[in-house]
């Protein structure tokens, strides 16, 4: 690889784009005590020399073994798998640094890295872990990043974006000092140093985005509008379901926004199957009772679908009349649902991102909802509210955060937050099973002898060259033991229209078992559905392993979760029991966040690469408590040099709203 070829690959421009490719993480390399009896995975990292070098190739793979001396004089056995560049290495006779994990099932220690003992990560105990892509070697950019950092002459052209009075102000290093610290830190308080230049850089850089989207939909003043209590009152009363305390609250909390002065900003967060969906379908009357027209977008055809259909159920008696706009629409049909939304016989659109296409326009748009927000990105959710003039915007969320967290997360938003289930609390159990296991198919026995539903969700459609299951496979298994009869199989593939029927048949219990990807995360509302397996659940973020959760147990009545996974990554084990020892949707989220940080802001998609490279929001948060304040200074005084400069630097001004 040569210097271009690593700048395309990381997509960098300059010195300045590599230097903040930061390290995911850091490895500690400093010397552990070797235990007498080591538990399984327990992670060792010991200096000493190699005996016993053994090295063998069956079947084309490399296996090598020896034993380490180490300088205690306690020798352990030690296995590399995969691995045979390191044999020159090991068989110089020197002294060595290893980073290892134990296997109770080999009882052997399994090598993962190692060290000369003069090297920079092993003299310093600190070693950079980066994610990259796989044309990309760590050893190679690690050597890219050392030269830069090497060369003063380029230290002279770094320069912070910050305004000088904040470097001051919080005792910050200067930028290329920073790198240094980051990249090559000699102690865990050069490291600390060098993080919290860019970290505050990341939260002031969030906050400012955030504190002006704020300032634009305060900015636009409207006559206030009553809206009749009693008809919202007649409109709950005619659910065939009581609201739970907190949905009428948020209910109460939306229609005063709706009649206030201003735009209502707001998000509505909800463990899965707290109700969100009423609570939006009565805003969406509220704001028909005002004369407006409304929308509402999800990120997934089926979950757009199934809000169309419940709206059509709830809402079409109070003389609404709903369209739906999805990829499924033919061209005729798409013209008319345009031209119902232009002279406005249309009154609520439901649908995915179509909804913010630009041959969509409104009559009279006064309330825009988005559900799964964190799907969607700050530019899809300005695009949506600028349809209408004066447009009131709630947003979905089944990511809840707690309380304090959320006021720095949705700094720009009020928060009404969903905390009770309609059915009481829910009750499922989650543990976490191999694939061995016999309690996976005497689950499905008993769920099936209950006629209660059973998803299951490998993390692929087909067997690729990856040690993970496939969906495909997972359902000729199930296939083979329980019939065609009681099974179907779901993916992205499968044409839409096919999508549709295979959803039907399970909704309405004629295939009592879905076999599936994680197309069913979000959109599949089955109340009997009482079982689900998640094959090689390490593969799925938290997030998303409790939406998937979401999907069983929503009549109230018990339901199991398996989570299948044989591996020994100590992280992935850490988050799977993390789901198996609450269910609480809150305590998850701040879990997820402190692993994973945040997602991105500022960009058109939240799920992908996050803006937030070394900053978190869990852990962080005085630092964007001060940083909130900081912007709001900076956006108040936009004239003054300093604040110029640094608002120029973020080259955002298109997105910003300056006062």
């Amino acid at each position: 690889m040569n210097q271009r070829e690593l700048y395309q690959a990381l997509n960098a421009s300059d010195e300045n784009d590599l230097l903040r490719h930061f390290p995911s993480r850091y490895e500690d390399l400093t010397p552990t005590i070797i235990p007498y009896e080591p538990a399984d995975s327990q992670r060792i990292v010991v200096k000493g020399r190699v005996e016993k070098l053994r090295s063998f190739s069956p079947g084309g793979r490399s296996i090598i073994r020896f034993t380490l001396r180490s300088m205690t004089g306690i020798s352990i056995s030690c296995m590399l798998y995969n691995q045979s560049f390191y044999l020159s290495k090991l068989s110089a006779g020197k002294d060595l640094l290893l980073v290892a994990y134990y296997s109770l099932a080999r009882k052997v220690y399994m090598v993962q890295s190692i060290f000369d003992l003069d090297s920079y990560y092993a003299l310093t105990g600190i070693r950079p872990v980066y994610t990259l892509p796989k044309t990309v070697s760590s050893s190679y950019f690690t050597n890219v990043i050392k030269k830069i950092l090497s060369m003063p002459s380029y230290g002279k052209h770094v320069v912070s974006p910050l305004p000088t009075r904040l470097i001051e102000k919080y005792r910050l290093l200067n930028e290329f000092n920073a790198f240094r610290q980051v990249h090559l830190p000699r102690n865990q308080k050069d490291l600390k140093e060098g993080l919290r230049v860019f970290q505050y850089e990341e939260a002031l850089s969030y906050c400012v985005r955030a504190a002006s989207l704020k300032r634009e939909a305060r900015k636009e003043k409207r006559g206030k509008v009553e809206i009749s209590h009693q008809k919202i009152n007649d409109f709950v009363r005619s659910l065939s379901y009581k609201l739970t305390k907190d949905q009428l609250t948020s209910i109460r909390e939306i229609v005063t926004d709706l009649e206030s002065d201003y735009p209502m900003y707001r998000l509505l967060q909800g463990d899965v199957g707290t109700g969100k969906t009423i609570v939006a379908f009565t805003a969406l009357y509220a704001n028909f009772l005002k004369g407006r027209q409304g929308v509402l977008m999800a990120p997934t055809f089926e979950l757009s679908k199934q809000h169309y259909q419940n709206a059509l159920k709830v809402l079409t008696p109070f003389n609404m009349k709903i369209a739906f706009l999805g990829g499924d629409r033919k061209a005729k049909e798409r013209r008319e649902i345009l031209a119902g939304l232009q002279d406005g016989t249309i009154d609520v659109l439901i649908g995915t991102k179509a909804a913010v296409s630009d041959d969509v326009l409104y009559s009279n748009l006064g309330l825009s909802i988005i559900d799964e927000q964190q799907r969607f990105g700050v530019l899809e959710r300005e695009q949506l509210v600028r349809k209408g003039k004066g447009c009131d915007l709630l947003m979905m969320s089944a990511t809840p955060i707690p309380r304090t967290l959320s006021q720095i997360i949705n700094m720009d938003l009020e928060v009404s937050s969903l905390t009770e289930f309609p059915h009481g609390q829910r009750d499922v159990k989650t543990s976490v099973v191999t694939p061995s296991d016999p309690v996976i198919y005497k689950a499905i026995d008993k769920a099936l002898a209950a006629k209660r539903q059973i998803f299951i969700v490998a993390p692929k459609i087909e067997k690729g060259t990856r040690m993970s299951s496939s969906a495909t496979e997972v359902f000729e298994e199930i296939k083979a033991r329980y019939g065609e009869e009681k099974c179907q199989l779901l993916h992205g593939k499968i044409k839409k229209e096919e999508q549709d029927h295979i959803i039907e048949r399970f909704v309405s219990g004629e295939k009592m078992i879905l076999v599936s990807t994680t197309v069913i995360e979000v959109g599949i509302d089955v109340s009997k559905a009482a079982l689900l397996i998640v094959y090689d659940a390490n593969y799925f973020g938290l997030s998303s392993l409790h939406q998937l959760r979401g999907r069983i147990g929503r009549s109230g009545e018990f339901a199991l979760c398996l989570l299948v996974y044989d591996g020994d990554d100590v992280e992935a084990k850490e988050k799977l029991e993390v789901l198996a020892n609450t269910n609480d949707g809150f305590k998850i989220s701040e879990f997820d966040l402190k692993q994973r940080g945040g997602g991105s802001y500022g960009g058109s998609s939240q799920s992908g690469k996050s803006e937030f490279r070394v900053c978190n929001f869990a852990t962080e948060q005085k630092m964007f408590l001060c940083a909130k304040e900081d912007a709001e200074e900076i956006l108040s005084h936009p004239e003054e040099e300093e604040n110029a400069r640094y608002l120029k630097t973020l080259n955002a001004e298109k997105d910003l709203f300056l006062s």
